[in-house]
C-alpha cells in the first residue's frame, strides 16, 4: 500500500472513531457514517489482498530466478555434450546452443525448449556421450515450473494493480464522505470549540510537505479554520 492511500485510510479511521463517539440523529449524518464504516471494511479487505498478492509476486520472482539458474546449468551440460556429438548429427550444434545468461526470460525459455526438443530427438546419441538417464525428463519438469512461475508473476502483478486501483477508488469515496461529515460537524460544533478541535484533528491527513501541496491542489486538505 502506498503512503498516500495509507494516510487517507488512517485519517478515515480516526474520523470514524470520532463519529462513533459523537452520534447524531441527523439522517444525512447517519447515512454518511454508515457509508464510512462500509468503505473502511472494504479498504481493510483490499489492503489484506494487496499484501497477499505482493508476497505471492515476490515468491514467484525468487522461484523464477532459482528455476532459471537450475535450467541454465542443465542446458550447459547438454551444450557440452552436443559439441562432440554434432560430428555425427550436425543439427545438434544449432539446436543445442549455450544459453545466453542475460537474455530475457521468454527468450531463455524458448531457446531452452528448442534445446530440449533437439536433445530428445537425439537422446540415444547423446546417451553415448554421457547423457544421464532421466536427464531430459528432469529438464522438462524444470522448464514447466519455470514457465509456471512466469505466469504466476504476471497474474500476480495484474492482481496487484487491480487491488491498488480498487483501494484508490475506495479512498476517493472515503474522502468524499469525510468532506460531507466535515461540513455537518463544522456547523454542528460551531459553538463547541473542544469538539470541533477534536474533529479537525481527526480529519486531518498528516501529509509530507510535497504531498500536502499536491493534496491542497486537489482539494483534499482544507485550511485549518
Amino acid at each position: 500500500m502506498n503512503g498516500t492511500i495509507r494516510r487517507k485510510l488512517e485519517m478515515a479511521t480516526r474520523a470514524r472513531d470520532f463519529v462513533r463517539g459523537h452520534p447524531d440523529a441527523n439522517p444525512g449524518y447517519v447515512a454518511a457514517a454508515a457509508r464510512l464504516e462500509e468503505c473502511l471494511l472494504r479498504a481493510e479487505a483490499l489492503a489484506r489482498q494487496e499484501v497477499a498478492v505482493r508476497q505471492a509476486v515476490s515468491a514467484a520472482v525468487v522461484s523464477k530466478e532459482q528455476l532459471r539458474a537450475e535450467a541454465y546449468d542443465t542446458i550447459l551440460l547438454l551444450a557440452g555434450l552436443a559439441g562432440p556429438a554434432s560430428r555425427e548429427a550436425p543439427e545438434l550444434a544449432d539446436g543445442i546452443a549455450r544459453p545466453v545468461r542475460n537474455s530475457n526470460h521468454q527468450a531463455f525459455l524458448t531457446r531452452s525448449r528448442v534445446a530440449l526438443e533437439t536433445a530428445s530427438a537425439h537422446s540415444e546419441l547423446l546417451a553415448r556421450y554421457g547423457l544421464p538417464e532421466g536427464f531430459l525428463e528432469a529438464l522438462g519438469a524444470v522448464l514447466d515450473r519455470f514457465e509456471g512461475s512466469l505466469q504466476e508473476k504476471h497474474a500476480g502483478r495484474l492482481a496487484h494493480v487491480g487491488a491498488i486501483a480498487d483501494l484508490r477508488a475506495v479512498c476517493d469515496e472515503v474522502m468524499a464522505i469525510v468532506n460531507h461529515l466535515d461540513a455537518l460537524n463544522r456547523f454542528r460544533f460551531r459553538e463547541d470549540a473542544e469538539a470541533l478541535g477534536a474533529w479537525k484533528s481527526a480529519r486531518n491527513v498528516s501529509w509530507p510537505a510535497s504531498e500536502r501541496r499536491a493534496a491542497r491542489r486537489e482539494g483534499e486538505v482544507k485550511p485549518a479554520a
